[in-house]
């Protein structure tokens, strides 16, 4: 739900629970100077707390209560982060992270009233791929229990141990000077390639906003040569079709 920071949307069960994990699974700052806001961080991690905050949760206020234990960091082979938070008695760990990596160690989901519910993966890849598809960049949340005392790691989050919270996607528009120079390029003959880290069909959308390539499926399918290549994909090039 769109929400601005005088007028937020009723908070409960799953969108409070993923609200609260992108505060907490989070190592961004944001502060208030002479009536302008600053960012300390990743602005990725930054959007989390803004959309926090204009759905009326304070990230110094949850950080106070519900300190952080301890951390994994993102690790770009893992895909995800998690961080472990006293609450209510218990240890609980929050991760964000890629749909793929998230969903695969996912048991159940939290419905929108709060309660559990059985995962349908099918539904949240469909809704992923949606939001990738208009050019959203997307992360999944999950939390989940863990021992005390316990180091928090990798084996921690293994098998299907997490709750599946929810999505957010968030968009960072070309900029107006970026497909200017774009076109520019291209009418001097220079072929312009872009690459990423977001998903591919993030990067497709983007790249098409950007007139980088050309308006086509949406999947990136055609009979020519694919518009996209993941890094998984251009590993297993040898050099003749990595130089075309």
């Amino acid at each position: 739900p769109g929400a601005s920071a005088g007028n937020p949307p009723p908070l409960a069960g799953a969108l409070r629970e993923t609200l609260l994990a992108g505060v907490l699974c989070n190592d961004a700052a944001l502060s208030e100077r002479d009536g302008v806001w600053e960012i300390a961080g990743d602005p990725t991690e930054a959007a989390l707390l803004v959309a926090a905050r204009k759905a009326g949760l304070d990230e110094k206020t949850l950080q106070s209560v519900f300190p952080r234990l301890d951390l994994l960091p993102f690790d770009s082979a893992a895909q995800y982060m998690a961080t472990a938070h006293e609450i209510e008695g218990e240890r609980l760990l929050y991760v964000k992270g890629s749909v793929e990596r998230l969903l695969a160690r996912c048991g159940d989901m939290l419905g929108a009233d709060g309660a559990p519910a059985t995962l349908d993966a099918a539904a949240i890849e469909r809704a992923a791929h949606a939001m990738a598809a208009n050019g959203l960049r997307v992360l999944a949340f999950a939390r989940g229990r863990c021992e005390a005392g316990a180091p928090l790691c990798h084996d921690a989050l293994a098998g299907r141990s997490l709750c599946f919270l929810g999505l957010v996607g968030m968009i960072d528009p070309p900029r107006p000077q970026a497909v200017a120079a774009v076109r520019v390029c291209r009418a001097a003959g220079i072929a312009v390639k872009m690459i990423t880290g977001d998903h591919a069909l993030t990067a497709l959308a983007i790249a098409r906003q950007m007139g980088i390539v050309a308006a086509g499926p949406a999947d990136g399918a055609s009979s020519a040569a694919p518009q996209v290549l993941t890094g998984r994909e251009l590993a297993r090039l040898d050099d003749a079709p990595l130089i075309a």
